[in-house]
């Protein structure tokens, strides 16, 4: 029996609310004051009106991963994130903070461990994956999945320079589950509205256009993978440049 003097236990001990940040202290304070401030930047909005949305609602939830057995702490913060998703309503996402690492420095670095730790979860991932998203990743419906939930992911990196918006003091991941676009898809007025927006203050955010590759799921020609982790410069992405996570089907799946 729980008595009124004891909280009861926290479902989501991972997962961190935006506003229980204050307790934190070195670099996880440091992370969640930087990330803050610039949401809500009014100087210089984010583009991202999704996530500045999220954070503001209350709705978005913040982990912070270390350096000890860090794919398995960002395997099991994912999955609560996973279950407690659709409870926290349409304009969710996880934003996962890593503590800085002394081996990375370059952008080629940080994709090199953003793809590995892909690769982790992927391995770490206990579940089927969802019968109705492709698993070739040349699909344009393709995307990554975990625990059964299709996610468009993020990379920020320190290295980012000219791609501000892909820019942040600490090397994040931020998982965005497919049903925040449900009600916003390119098809609808509301969607289209809201791309126009994103599009023009990536514009004015950062100092090389928008991406080529960034498209919405599903479009033709469409790799979402390309979207993960962006260069810093525009490079064209050659056809023959596979994805770098291996998708082998496991047993129980189909291909």
């Amino acid at each position: 029996m729980v008595s009124r003097f004891t909280l009861p236990p926290d479902p989501w001990p991972r997962l961190v609310h935006p506003s229980e940040t204050a307790h934190r202290s070195g670099w996880e304070l440091d992370a969640a004051e930087r990330f803050a401030a610039r949401m809500f930047d009014k100087d210089q909005p984010f583009p991202c009106v999704f996530g500045v949305d999220a954070l503001r609602r209350g709705t978005l939830r913040l982990s912070f991963i270390g350096n000890t057995d860090t794919e398995a702490e960002l395997a099991a913060t994912l999955e609560e994130f996973v279950l407690a998703a659709p409870e926290l309503g349409k304009r969710t996402s996880l934003v996962a903070f890593f503590e800085p690492s002394p081996g990375l420095h370059s952008l080629d670095d940080y994709s090199r461990y953003f793809w590995n730790l892909l690769g982790g979860l992927r391995e770490a991932d206990g579940r089927p994956w969802p019968v109705d998203i492709s698993q070739d990743t040349e699909d344009p419906h393709w995307e990554f999945c975990f625990a059964g939930m299709p996610l468009f992911i993020v990379a920020n990196t320190p290295a980012h320079r000219r791609r501000a918006s892909r820019h942040f003091e600490y090397f994040t991941i931020t998982f965005q589950p497919r049903f925040v676009f449900d009600d916003i898809a390119a098809t609808t007025p509301q969607g289209r509205n809201a791309r126009k927006i994103v599009r023009g203050r990536l514009r004015e955010y950062d100092a090389v256009p928008p991406a080529a590759q960034l498209a919405s799921f599903g479009d033709p020609g469409t790799r979402e993978w390309t979207q993960y982790y962006l260069d810093d410069d525009n490079r064209p992405i050659p056809s023959d440049v596979k994805c770098p996570l291996h998708m082998a089907s496991r047993d129980g799946e189909g291909s």
